[in-house]
């Protein structure tokens, strides 16, 4: 590759290896006797757990450098936990992508509602979500599932909640129709579920609960609610509903 289309990052210790970011940030090393590139990091330069990495002064960009083994990186190696969906990389990524195009497709705004949940129903305590492809009629466009045992040691997955996305401008009432049709159509035996309706930014959670379905939260926007969000999601996961 070309340096004129690259970022020098600088070279790791010992002078052998020069580090380079192409233009979408990855990074890859060039051996300076062979000038042969690698986007693997040489052996012998790992980090290590003890490792202190400080910020560039030097750099245009915000750069941290490993006070060892001189090796680069653009994000901070020591981030803060996050305090919100916000704060997680890959929902700020998807989020910015869709305020700077607010005509993109609905499957670019599944993937920020799918990256929100993934922050909040963790795999640790019993969670996952599947995001779909183009969804049939009775089928969500995306599931929490919450796994559990049964007495007697088999594992389940079941519907915790399903939801379905559309791009802004559509109408809430149709979809808040057709989304009490998917809820209905869970594949839980008691039918009881948590629904999610996300048109653009705007999302509004619902229960299915004994055949009975109702929005149990006001309308909320992912980015200037995020606290309300993170709330009523915290809610719904303190209080499962029955699945048999």
């Amino acid at each position: 590759m070309a340096a004129n289309s690259s970022y020098n990052l600088g070279l790791l210790n010992g002078n052998l290896w020069r580090q380079w970011s192409d233009p979408s940030g990855l990074i890859y090393y060039q051996n300076v006797n062979t000038q042969v590139t690698s986007y693997q990091l040489p052996a012998g330069w790992e980090d290590h757990a003890n490792d202190v990495w400080a910020l560039d002064p030097t750099k245009a960009w915000p750069q941290w450098n490993n006070q060892r083994t001189r090796r680069a990186r653009l994000d901070d190696p020591n981030p803060p936990p996050p305090a919100t969906y916000l704060d997680d990389p890959h929902v700020t990524a998807r989020v910015s992508v869709l305020e700077r195009t607010p005509q993109s497709p609905e499957l670019l705004y599944r993937r920020v509602m799918c990256g929100i949940l993934q922050w909040v129903f963790r795999s640790n305590e019993g969670f996952s979500v599947l995001q779909e492809g183009m969804a049939a009629d009775l089928h969500p466009d995306f599931t929490v599932f919450k796994v559990l045992r049964r007495p007697g040691g088999s594992l389940y997955e079941y519907d915790f909640l399903v939801g379905e996305t559309k791009v802004p401008g559509e109408a809430w009432g149709a979809f808040t129709d057709h989304l009490h049709t998917v809820c209905a159509n869970n594949n839980n035996d008691s039918k009881n579920v948590y629904g999610l309706l996300q048109i653009g930014f705007e999302i509004q959670l619902y229960k299915h609960e004994n055949q009975r379905f109702e929005a149990i939260s006001e309308r909320m926007h992912l980015v200037r609610d995020v606290q309300s969000v993170i709330a009523w999601f915290q809610h719904v996961k303190a209080r499962p509903m029955p699945f048999l």
